[in-house]
C-alpha cells in the first residue's frame, strides 16, 4: 500500500501514512496550553482535584511541578527528556517553555511548547476555621479542691506550646485558638481533636491526674449525615502534692511521686512503698500536709522503741521500732508528723 500523504510505496504505514509523514506530522508529548493552579494563601497547600496537599514548594516550582504533571508521552515515544522554563512572570500568570526530546520510532525528536499557567490564591479548609477560631477540643485544666499551682500552669502551658509545635508538622488543625482562665482552672481551645487528645496525655503524663472525656453535640453535617461533636478533656490533678501525707484503705503514708500511671506512697508505721493506680484515686484522703512536718530529738532507745519528745509538748512519746528507724541514735534530729494524735517518725537527720 502507498503513503496517502507523499505516495511512497517503500515503508510500512503506521496510523495509515508511512513512517516518515508520521514523524513529521506526530507530536511526542501532549499538554494543555492553559494551566490553573490553585493555592492557600496562607499555607501554599495546593488544590488537587477535591483535596488540598501539604506543599513546601515555591511558586515557581509549583509552576514546573504543575507543567511536567499535565505533560504526557505520545505513543511509539521512548526516551523521552522534559526540561520547563519560565520566560515572563506577570502577576500570577506564567509563561513557560517546554522542551522535550525523545526518540520516535528510533528518530531523535526535539520539540518546543509554550504553555500558560495561572495561579489561583484561595484560603483552604484548615486556615479558613483557624481565621474563624474554629476548634474542636478543650483542654481542661483542674485541680481537686484547689487551683492548679503557678509551677503546674507553667508546665502545663509549656507541654502545650512544645507538643502542638511539633504536631502542626503534619497536623495544621494543631493550634490554640484561645486560652481562657477561668476561677477553676485553665482551658485551651485546640483545633484538632486528636492533637488535643496527644497533647493532654503528655501532660497528666508528667503531672499526674485523672483525664476523663466528655462531648458535647454542637450540630449535624447534612451532606453527611452525620452529628457534630467537641471534646471536652478534663485533666484533674490531684489534691496532695509530693511530700504530702495521705490514708489509703488501712494504710497513712506520706506522698513520694506520681506520674501519669500511678501514686507512689510510704507507709509511714512501717517504711513501705506501695503503688496506687489512678483509677483508685478516690479511695485517697489527705490527712496532713508537708508544712505540718515538724522537728524533734531522740532521748532514749531500747532493743524494740524509741523514745523521742513531743514537738509541741515536749512530753516523752514511745514509738516501736522498724527497719526505716533503727539506726536512729540517742540525740539524732528527726522529722515528725501527728495524725490523730499518734506521731510517725518520718526520717532522721544526724548532727
Amino acid at each position: 500500500m502507498f503513503c496517502p500523504r507523499c505516495g511512497s510505496d517503500d515503508e510500512e504505514l503506521i496510523e495509515g501514512i508511512c513512517k516518515s509523514c508520521f514523524i513529521k506530522e506526530a507530536k511526542i508529548v501532549g499538554m494543555d496550553d492553559d494551566l490553573k493552579i490553585t493555592i492557600c494563601a496562607h499555607c501554599n497547600s495546593i488544590l488537587n482535584g477535591i483535596k488540598w496537599e501539604d506543599s513546601e514548594l515555591s511558586d515557581e516550582e509549583l509552576v514546573s511541578f504543575a507543567v511536567m504533571e499535565n505533560l504526557r508521552a505520545m505513543e511509539h515515544v521512548e526516551d523521552l527528556e522534559i526540561s520547563v522554563d519560565i520566560l515572563t512572570v506577570r502577576g500570577s500568570n506564567y509563561e513557560c517553555l517546554v522542551h522535550a526530546e525523545g526518540k520516535l520510532l528510533g528518530t531523535m525528536v526535539v520539540e518546543e511548547y509554550k504553555v500558560n499557567v495561572k495561579i489561583v490564591k484561595n484560603v483552604c479548609p484548615d486556615c479558613s476555621k483557624f481565621a474563624s477560631g474554629y476548634f474542636e477540643s478543650v483542654i481542661q485544666i483542674r485541680a481537686d479542691n484547689r487551683f492548679p499551682t503557678p509551677e503546674e500552669l507553667r508546665v502545663v502551658d509549656e507541654i502545650v506550646r512544645t507538643k502542638l509545635g511539633n504536631l502542626s508538622l503534619k497536623n495544621r488543625m494543631a493550634y490554640v485558638s484561645d486560652v481562657a482562665m477561668l476561677k477553676e482552672g485553665v482551658d485551651y481551645y485546640v483545633g484538632s481533636y486528636k492533637a488535643a487528645k496527644k497533647v493532654a496525655e503528655t501532660i497528666k503524663d508528667s503531672l499526674g491526674g485523672v483525664m476523663q472525656e466528655s462531648p458535647r453535640l454542637v450540630g449535624r453535617d447534612k451532606s453527611r449525615g452525620k452529628d457534630l461533636y467537641r471534646i471536652w478533656i478534663s485533666i484533674r490533678m490531684p489534691d496532695f502534692q509530693r511530700g504530702d501525707f495521705v490514708e489509703y484503705e488501712d494504710h497513712k503514708a506520706e506522698v513520694m511521686s506520681f506520674d501519669g500511671k500511678k501514686i507512689g506512697l510510704k507507709n509511714l508505721e512501717s517504711g513501705d512503698s506501695l503503688s496506687v493506680m489512678w483509677r483508685d484515686y478516690g479511695k485517697i484522703k489527705v490527712i496532713a500536709r508537708k508544712h505540718d512536718v515538724k522537728t524533734t530529738s531522740v532521748t532514749s532507745k531500747t532493743p524494740t522503741s524509741i523514745q523521742i519528745l513531743h514537738p509541741d509538748s515536749y512530753q516523752p512519746v514511745d514509738i516501736d521500732i522498724n527497719d526505716e528507724i533503727s539506726k536512729l541514735m540517742i540525740g539524732n534530729n528527726v522529722k515528725v508528723l501527728e495524725v490523730e494524735g499518734i506521731l510517725y517518725i518520718l526520717s532522721k537527720d544526724q548532727d
